[in-house]
This record gives C-alpha cells, sequence and structure tokens, in this order.
C-alpha cells in the first residue's frame, strides 16, 4: 500500500525583488515595494487609499489591480479550505510531494515560456532558450536555501493544517508580520516606529486570543480522546509557530542575499531558478512515498490542491507588477474574512464572539502596521 507523504501542499509561497515561489510572499512583496516605490507614490492614508481602491474598480490600471486583489483573496482564502478539507476532514493519503511537483512543473513551464517572451530587464545573456535556461540554472545556486526552507514550510504547514481548523491557521499566518519586523531589527539593525510595535503587541496578542478561543475544552479525569485532541492541537499551534518563524527569516534572506544591486533578474527568471531546485528536491520525496506508483491515490480534491496552488505563482508575479502595499494588506484581511466565515460554514470551524473580535484585532493591527502615518505637515 502506498504509504502517506510527510509532505504538504506548499502555499501560496513569497518573493522579494523577483517572485520566489507561492508561499508565504506578502512580506517579500512589501520589501520589493518599499524599495522600489518613489516616495510620491507611497501612500500615507491607509484607511482612504483602501476605500479608493475598492470603490474606484474602473478601467485601466485600477480595474487590473481590482482584478489582481479579488484573485489573491479568493486563491489565499481556498488554498488554505482546500488543505483543510483534503487532509482534516476527508483524510486523503495521496503524496503531498506528487502535488508539490506538479505545481513546480507547472511554474516552471509558465516561466520558461515568460523568459523568452518577456522584455523585463536581466542579466542572462541574449541567446537561444536552451542557452537561457543553462545560464539560470548555472547561476541557480542562491535558491537552493528558499527552495529547503520551503520545504520545510509546506510540512509544517501540512501538520498544523491537520490539527487546527483554517481560519486559525490564516489567523495565525499573519505573526509573520512580526517575526519578519524581529529579523529585520535582529539581522538588518533597523529601527522600527513606536507606531509599527504597538501593532506587533495588538497583533500577538489578537493571536493569542484566537488560539485560547480555538483551544479544546479541558479534558475530565481519565478522557483520553479530549487529551489527545489537546495534544493534537499544541502540536498544530508549534507547526504553525515554526512555519512563522522560517517565514520571517525567509523574508529577510531574500533582502540580505539576493536582493543584490550588482545583479539583475526578473520575476521569472527567479521562479524559474526555484522551481529547478524544488523539483530536484520533490521529486525523489515523491519516489520515496511510493515508488511504484508516485500518483496512487490522487483524487480530484488533490488535483484541485494542485490547481489552487499553482494559481498562487501566477498572482504572486502579477502583484509584484501591479500591486502596492495597500493592496497586500487588503488582500490579507480580506483572506481571513472569508476563511474564518466560510470555515464556520462548510468545515465545522468555531465561530463565536472572541473568535471574531481576534480576526477583527489581527485585521486592524495588519492595517496599522502598513500604514506610513499622517503626512507631514
Amino acid at each position: 500500500a502506498p504509504r502517506a507523504s510527510l509532505l504538504p501542499r506548499s502555499w501560496p509561497q513569497h518573493a522579494m525583488k523577483a517572485s520566489y515561489t507561492n508561499v508565504e510572499t506578502e512580506e517579500k512583496e512589501e520589501l520589493v515595494r518599499s524599495e522600489g516605490e518613489p516616495d510620491d507614490r507611497r501612500e500615507t492614508s491607509t484607511s482612504s487609499t483602501c476605500w479608493s481602491q475598492l470603490c474606484c474598480a474602473g478601467g485601466g490600471l485600477l480595474g487590473i489591480r481590482a482584478c489582481i486583489l479579488g484573485s489573491v483573496v479568493v486563491q489565499n482564502t481556498a488554498y488554505a479550505l482546500v488543505r483543510r478539507y483534503s487532509r482534516g476532514a476527508l483524510r486523503e493519503t495521496y503524496s503531498t510531494s506528487s502535488v508539490l511537483l506538479v505545481m513546480e512543473v507547472a511554474k516552471m513551464a509558465l516561466s520558461a515560456f515568460q523568459i523568452v517572451t518577456s522584455d523585463a530587464p536581466s542579466d542572462v545573456p541574449s541567446g537561444s532558450a536552451l542557452s537561457k535556461y543553462a545560464y539560470l540554472i548555472t547561476h541557480s545556486l542562491t535558491m537552493l536555501v528558499p527552495a529547503v526552507v520551503y520545504l520545510a514550510m509546506n510540512i509544517l504547514g501540512f501538520v498544523s493544517l491537520k490539527y487546527i481548523d483554517a481560519a486559525t491557521f490564516a489567523i495565525l499566518a499573519q505573526m509573520k508580520v512580526f517575526t519578519t519586523a524581529i529579523f529585520s531589527v535582529v539581522l538588518l539593525q533597523r529601527k522600527l516606529h513606536l507606531r509599527k510595535w504597538r501593532a506587533l503587541l495588538t497583533l500577538t496578542l489578537g493571536v493569542v486570543l484566537i488560539s485560547h478561543e480555538a483551544m479544546p475544552k479541558s479534558a475530565a479525569a481519565g478522557d483520553s480522546r479530549a487529551k489527545l485532541a489537546f495534544a493534537e492541537f499544541l502540536l498544530g499551534i508549534a507547526a504553525s509557530v515554526g512555519d512563522v518563524v522560517l517565514s520571517g527569516f525567509v523574508s529577510i534572506y531574500f533582502e540580505k542575499v539576493l536582493k543584490s544591486k550588482t545583479e539583475t533578474y526578473s520575476v521569472w527568471d527567479r521562479n524559474f531558478q526555484l522551481a529547478f531546485w524544488s523539483i530536484l528536491i520533490y521529486t525523489p520525496i515523491m519516489i520515496h512515498d511510493n515508488p511504484r506508483q508516485p500518483f496512487a491515490g490522487w483524487t480530484p480534491m488533490a488535483a484541485v490542491c494542485a490547481a489552487v496552488g499553482g494559481t498562487g505563482g501566477v498572482l504572486v508575479a502579477l502583484s509584484i507588477k501591479y500591486a502596492d502595499s495597500i493592496m497586500k494588506t487588503i488582500a490579507t484581511t480580506g483572506a481571513i474574512v472569508f476563511t474564518t466565515i466560510l470555515n464556520a460554514a462548510f468545515l465545522d470551524g468555531p465561530f463565536t464572539l472572541p473568535i471574531v473580535a481576534g480576526a477583527v484585532v489581527v485585521m486592524v493591527s495588519v492595517c496599522n502596521y502598513n500604514d506610513r502615518g499622517d503626512p507631514e505637515s
């Protein structure tokens, strides 16, 4: 019988000056934008800009941004829910490394096409398509580190979604804002405004409130099932914490190491490099899970997971090109709202007053952290 894979499905993951993957991309997108935006484009009022982008989804660039915003919200929400449904509710045992591999192959194929057709600035020498691919592969060693980190994050994300509900997972994931900020202070010696520290404090309090409310009730003496549920909940929380810590680290890694001023690579160049290393990692794991039938146990839900996860890679690239930090904030908070509601409606997730209050606190904290303050008079 095929063995259940230890690997999870990948998350829409992270990107810096160029996009790297689908999983945990939001902080990296912010790092790219904050460095690349001219001052006159940097929004100074989060609330007014949010409303203007939501209410003016007309034609032109604003219409494109609105479409991307809606797509990111739907993708982030759907990916958390379908993974929870597949692994937590249906208990499907297909090899998750096979799902990851399909996603990476699709991303590599799309990136390969874009490398040939795109005119984005890049240090890749002109020539045939094969020569460009060979150049990128031979200069891709720096992408091995994030590929390994994403592997660990995928494992932790899978474990977490198996034991905690999708809404709690989505809200806990926002702690990556906190870990990224801490790593930026420790490793890059940055100084954060007091306003941001207050936002991080309220973010942490909101996450603690939700985690406590979602925790299984205390077990009576001798109640082994309740004790097991509590132990599994703690395991899911610990896996989620590990996920957000790695997310913060990889964001700073991208900024400090990969965001080099001596070389220029396009979004698709970096996607191609990361997909190359990811395929090398996932293929032997998939074969190890089931040497004779690597795709044994595939279900329609497995295909949905692969499709939804693969879509995230495309949205990351589009977000970097068209979006800004305010849109990222809207997408993050919107995904929390929809994940919480749909998780309660269809997956029997918690939907109590403390859960709602904690979600609101987290969303306001994310908005406050990304608010650049009032304009100077």
